[in-house]
């Protein structure tokens, strides 16, 4: 016949077989996945890693994780007292006495056997001081004063250890003792290691590399440089016959006419192109700076309306005072309009939200608009392709010449062969303009590819250095499981604190307590690949039960911001618990009921796991069970069930699930 225990230990699989990873309470938010590999075991790893991994687990709020992997360590015959002091805690964290199987009974029990095996260090007065608390809860004689004393001489870090993981066995005296250091320290360590500064960094999605618009290939082919050449040839070809005919006509001006048009074609020609190219590569600049006058952001949730909203809101964060303001935002509006399509283009893959380029976004207004607005280089361009008065002096004064020149050249040509002049001066006329017009294309594209590329490389290494610097920053800020872990111990302290001044009980007052904790709805959530998921804000439960019933304290954490919002509290009697049972109507929900004799009935939703990243490579079951344990499912649902089975006889069971007689006895 199973214990009352052990029947729950197999209702709590069951439920975590059959809700396929569920969890408690959640709604759907901002998910962000870490890239540490804390809790990263290899399929060949050693006892002790998987105990250092299990010791990791403990103290970031997983203790049945823990228990898994330091159990495994044990059985590999990796035993001593620093291992068997962290089984101990995992054993207990979390978990009252009344929690544990008939197994892990005889196994805590028989703790106090294994000391003499153990060296004489702190870790053994750690673990005999653990067997003097479990001995004192068991009211097996031992002394109060001792027990105390045992605990309170501890090194600070076994000390807090012991306090927060077995913060479920400390009850009574005992607890009365401790509580006003443990708030002290939960007060103290709440806001500690800048936790209002970093934990922001924790729900921060990963940024997305930085990346530039590909520079629109050269269009010109081979083909096109051949024709160009082509018609170059006929050129030469007909200005030749041309020279050939003037140097016939062997007088001296029509051969001077011939070399000056000859020089004037050559000036006219580089000019000309140099004027053309820059003119055109200002008017192509123009229309980015110029050519679209308003963003706007629109109602969508698209991708695009995203990326608009932020540029918005960048451009105002960042964007100067006063009346310079208003300036500013006429000036930039063009460009801002451009650099919004291009990352709005270049991002827009399923993958990719609006949110992992903030860090982009938030560069390009502060540094490559805002500033060089201030610096007055947001239109450098113009200066790089301003045509100096030389160029347009030099292109107008060889044009002036090249006319009369050539008309010169020309009618001598005809003078001495009339046809062939005629035809020569045609195909020199039709080729210079054809090949001027190919080799603008040619040369002008391949100058343009160039000049785009060097642009896009030093555009691409400034955001990548902007990339560098915001990685740097997150990792550098953002905290670790365990502080994580450790300020929602210390929130779920302090109101455990003001729900015992507000009800004006003491500890001995209290026969136990539970937290459920649950996500807030639209609560950012983030999470360590293996570990369980941290959220922004929390709904949590707390019961504490008494010999005059059960009261329930509802309060709304916001853990980023670091303050408690409405609370709730509900009073009833133990015969007022009817029913305490998991609702599964499918395989992606589930949710827990307490139901009252007066026919009320609170319901915790549990829904399927897919948003909690399942979907990323872990495995369902294994996510739920860290989901269940974090949250303090078992113990809660320990507590309520009891309560609700044996209703106010569930008081004379003792701390260690046996009636006050057997205890006594």
């Amino acid at each position: 016949m199973t214990t009352p225990e052990e029947d729950l230990t197999e209702k709590i699989n069951t439920f975590k077989n059959t809700a396929f990873g569920s969890r408690i309470g959640f709604h759907a938010g901002q998910f962000v996945l870490h890239t540490a590999n804390i809790y990263q075991i290899s399929p060949n790893a050693s006892p002790r890693e998987k105990y250092q991994v299990g010791v990791r687990y403990l103290e970031d709020g997983v203790p049945g994780k823990a228990r898994e992997l330091i159990d495994d360590a044990i059985a590999h015959e990796f035993d001593d007292g620093e291992v068997r002091f962290h089984w101990a805690l995992a054993m207990l964290s979390k978990r009252s006495y009344r929690d544990l199987s008939g197994e892990d009974r005889d196994r805590v029990d028989g703790l106090s056997e294994l000391l003499p095996k153990f060296a004489d260090d702190e870790w053994k007065c750690g673990l005999e001081a653990i067997c003097a608390l479990l001995d004192h809860q068991n009211d097996s004689g031992a002394d109060f004063a001792v027990t105390l004393t045992k605990l309170l001489v501890l090194p600070r870090h076994l000390q807090a250890g012991i306090v927060r993981h077995l913060d479920l066995v400390l009850t009574g005296q005992l607890k009365d003792e401790l509580w006003h250091r443990m708030v002290q320290e939960a007060k103290d360590e709440r806001f500690s290691a800048d936790r209002q500064k970093r934990i922001w960094a924790y729900f921060c999605v990963a940024p997305t590399p930085a990346r530039v618009r590909p520079v629109a290939p050269d269009p010109t082919t081979r083909g096109d440089r051949q024709r160009a050449f082509a018609w170059s040839g006929l050129l030469v070809i007909a200005v030749g016959y041309l020279g050939w005919s003037v140097l016939e006509h062997a007088t001296p001006f029509p051969i001077a006419a011939f070399v000056l048009a000859l020089a004037a074609l050559c000036v006219a020609a580089r000019t000309g192109l140099e004027w053309r190219y820059k003119a055109q590569r200002s008017e192509a600049k123009d229309r980015d700076y110029y050519g679209q006058r308003a963003i706007n952001p629109g109602g969508g949730t698209g991708f695009a309306s995203q990326v608009s909203r932020w540029f918005n809101y960048y451009v105002h964060k960042y964007g100067p005072d006063g009346v310079q303001r208003a300036r500013f935002l006429a000036d930039t509006v063009g460009i801002r309009c451009t650099l919004r399509d291009e990352i709005a283009e270049i991002y827009r893959e399923k993958s990719i939200t609006a949110d992992q380029i903030r860090w982009l976004i938030r560069y390009i207004i502060r540094s490559e608009v805002r500033d060089r607005w201030k610096a007055g280089t947001l239109r450098a361009y113009r200066d790089r392709y301003r045509v100096t008065e030389a160029t347009e002096v030099s292109c107008c004064l060889s044009t002036v010449v090249l006319v009369p020149a050539a008309v010169d050249v020309f009618v001598t040509a005809m003078e001495t062969h009339a046809l062939l002049g005629a035809l020569a001066t045609v195909l020199a006329v039709a080729s210079g303009v054809t090949a001027a017009t190919r080799w603008l294309r040619v040369i002008g594209e391949r100058r343009r590819y160039a000049e785009e590329k060097e642009e896009r490389a030093q555009l691409l290494a400034g955001r990548e250095a902007a990339f560098t610097r915001w990685k740097a920053k997150l990792d550098a800020t953002r905290p670790s499981e365990s502080e994580m872990e450790s300020w929602l111990t210390c929130d779920k302290t302090i109101l455990l604190n003001q729900a015992l001044h507000h009800y004006h009980l003491t500890w001995r007052d209290v026969l136990a307590y539970a937290f459920l904790q649950t996500p807030a709805k639209n609560a950012k959530r983030g999470r360590v690949p293996g570990g369980p998921m941290r959220y922004s804000k929390y709904d949590v439960r707390l019961f504490l039960m008494t010999r005059n019933g059960v009261r329930e304290v509802t309060a709304d954490l916001d853990f980023e911001n670091v303050s408690f919002g409405g609370q709730e509290r509900k009073e009833f009697g133990f015969d007022s618990i009817c029913s305490v049972h998991v609702v599964q109507p499918d395989d992606s929900h589930c949710t827990l009921e307490l139901t009252l004799v007066n026919g009320g009935t609170w319901k915790i939703c549990v829904k399927d796991m897919e948003a909690l990243g399942v979907n990323l490579g872990d495995d369902p079951e294994t996510v739920a069970e860290l989901e269940l344990d974090a949250a303090g499912f078992t113990h809660a649902l320990h507590l309520l069930e009891g309560i609700a089975a044996d209703g106010k006889t569930w008081i004379d069971r003792g701390p260690f699930g046996t009636t006050a007689l057997d205890g006594a006895a």
